[in-house]
């Protein structure tokens, strides 16, 4: 069996956790998949503790015959997440071991095109080595990134099996957003947006998670909580909103579509399904007019459901396998 090791933020919050844990649970026909973090939750010291001991196991599996990974899959963002991978990029070649760069972030071509051709030409150089392969979360984020750093192959994000259920009761007037605690996330937006609605729809009710309290009685602010809740959050919804300045390929827009959740997102959000509605971002009027289409007029579930089926695990990891195996 051949062996691929993922490294990246797989213990912190967030969707390229999430990712992490799916590929590795799932991996290719015929490999093995192991999860290594490289981040940590806190401040500078406790991400620098995280680094510097993924740095060291690298070192140690890749020098070892029986533990050495055939492949080593990099989860990356931009900046100084980007300059960390290259050093382990760095480990990784001086043991002959081939290498993914797997670029989830949302902001990569704002952080290319802000350092410059300098910037841009290192990160291309980076790529373009023959151990090294780059990898973007879908064909919109290619054609930003290309002309920038070259061509880039392309795999979604995957959708780890899960019974689906097109005949869900739905709450009436419930809209529901997941994010963690950032204002990129577009906490306040969503009050706001709501807010404008209830003149309308005057049930209307809100769910968030990421933060923990509200002044609003018509808005649930939940914190974290367990896959187990938002699953159930997800079944029982009437619209999920994703009003981020920006995002990869948010994997709660495609757990929802693949739960027959509508979905409405920032049009600054790319690579989505076109079953994805979008508004203007920060738009509080466009974005009335969308989610009241949405609310007065639901999408079926079934096509909603049929628009994720190419992000199917087993269809992603098949990817995975050739990309692996070109190394």
């Amino acid at each position: 069996m051949r062996k691929v090791l993922h490294v990246g933020p797989c213990h912190s919050p967030g969707g390229m956790a999430t990712v992490m844990h799916t590929l590795a649970d799932h991996p290719p026909h015929g490999w093995t998949a192991s999860l290594l973090s490289s981040h940590a939750e806190g401040g500078i010291r406790k991400k620098w503790k995280a680094y510097r001991t993924a740095r060291k196991e690298i070192d140690k599996v890749c020098s070892k015959n029986s533990d050495r990974p055939d492949v080593i899959h990099l989860h990356a963002a931009a900046d100084w997440s980007w300059r960390r991978k290259v050093r382990l990029i760095r480990i990784a070649q001086h043991h002959d071991v081939p290498c993914i760069v797997h670029l989830h972030s949302g902001q990569f071509d704002d952080w290319l095109i802000d350092g410059g051709k300098k910037r841009q030409t290192h990160v291309r150089s980076v790529l373009e080595e023959k151990s090294v392969q780059g990898v973007v979360l879908s064909s919109a984020w290619n054609e930003r990134l290309s002309p920038l750093i070259g061509s880039l192959e392309v795999v979604n994000n995957p959708l780890p099996p899960h019974e689906q259920s097109d005949n869900a009761v739905r709450d009436e007037d419930h809209l529901l957003l997941l994010g963690r605690a950032d204002p990129v996330k577009g906490h306040a937006f969503a009050v706001d947006l709501v807010s404008a609605l209830r003149a309308v729809f005057p049930k209307l009710r809100l769910t968030m998670t990421g933060t923990s309290n509200s002044e609003h009685e018509w808005v649930d602010s939940l914190g974290w909580v367990s896959d187990k809740e938002k699953s159930r959050l997800v079944a029982s919804a009437s619209v999920l909103l994703i009003p981020s300045a920006f995002e990869g390929q948010p994997m709660v827009a495609l757990e929802a579509l693949s739960a027959g959740l509508p979905v409405c997102a920032s049009d600054r959000v790319v690579g989505l399904p076109d079953t994805v509605q979008t508004a203007a971002y920060n738009d509080v009027e466009a974005w009335v007019e969308v989610v009241s289409g949405i609310l007065r007029h639901p999408p079926e579930a079934k096509l909603l459901m049929a628009s994720v089926a190419t992000y199917s695990v087993d269809e992603v990891q098949q990817r995975w396998k050739t990309l692996y195996e070109s190394l």
